[in-house]
């Protein structure tokens, strides 16, 4: 396991990014983009790849994964077309630039989980087709924006999508902040862990005690270590089960500036990596 962390462009370009990284001994970032982004622009990618891998070429820092966090599975017709071109857009971009992971969401629809299943398995196998020919796996987050959010739904996709390509960008923050044990989690589904967001979140019980879970801000993201996650027992379980891949810190704790918490859940990360 090596250490990385989720960027769109907040430390400037490509370059400067993975030269600011490889600076500071991060060994991976991984890219979120979207249709238009200058970042990570993905029609430029596909038509001279060459481009992203002379940056990479001058750097030790890889690029562990590019993401789409969007919808392909929009009740609009319109934006899930767009939506799921885009990510079949994104792994052929990994495809020519050698990077052997797509992260996103898998979307949502309004209904039950059951209307999700029915969408997915309408919009999800043209994608996961593509991604099992071109040898991308793809990690889903269990983010609540989209219907990939708790275990039993992970299960119900899972039987609907059975392919081995598909899986888990597993956070454990967003487990937290559901009251369900993370751990345990990801050791059941610990072989279909992907890539990773590090990220903790810390429960303000007192906030909880008068306003009850319904209300907001009693479970802000917090970088690793300074939340509820048992972070030794969680690498124990990526490690039980093998998981040889990016520690990719997500940065989204309200007390720290961007370059800053990087480095203190860099340095926090380190004591499990030998």
């Amino acid at each position: 396991m090596f250490i990385g962390f989720l960027t769109s462009g907040q430390l400037g370009d490509l370059g400067k990014t993975l030269g600011w990284a490889e600076a500071k001994g991060f060994k991976s970032i991984s890219i979120g983009t979207g249709p238009g982004s200058s970042f990570f622009n993905v029609k430029e990618v596909i038509s001279n790849p060459r481009i992203v891998k002379d940056v990479l070429s001058s750097s030790k820092t890889i690029i562990s994964a590019v993401g789409f966090y969007g919808n392909p599975i929009d009740p609009v017709e319109e934006n899930r077309k767009v939506a799921k071109e885009f990510f079949k857009e994104l792994i052929e971009a990994a495809y020519k630039i050698e990077v052997p992971v797509v992260t996103g969401w898998i979307g949502l629809h309004p209904g039950s989980v059951e209307d999700n299943i029915r969408e997915i398995g309408r919009t999800w196998p043209e994608i996961i087709n593509l991604a099992e020919d071109r040898g991308i796996r793809i990690a889903i987050e269990n983010c609540p924006g989209n219907i990939a959010y708790r275990p039993d739904i992970w299960r119900r996709i899972f039987e609907a999508i059975p392919s081995r390509n598909l899986g888990l960008e597993f956070d454990p923050s967003h487990l937290i902040c559901q009251m369900i044990d993370a751990v345990k989690a990801a050791d059941e589904f610990g072989d279909r862990i992907y890539h990773t967001h590090m990220k903790d979140a810390q429960i303000l019980w007192e906030k909880v005690a008068e306003n009850g879970i319904r209300s907001e801000g009693w479970c802000p993201h917090r970088l690793p270590g300074f939340g509820e996650l048992d972070w030794a027992d969680f690498i124990t379980i990526l490690k039980k089960h093998k998981y040889d891949y990016a520690l990719s810190i997500e940065h989204e704790d309200p007390f720290y500036e961007y370059k800053e918490g990087l480095l203190v859940a860099k340095k926090f990360l380190e004591q499990f990596i030998p």
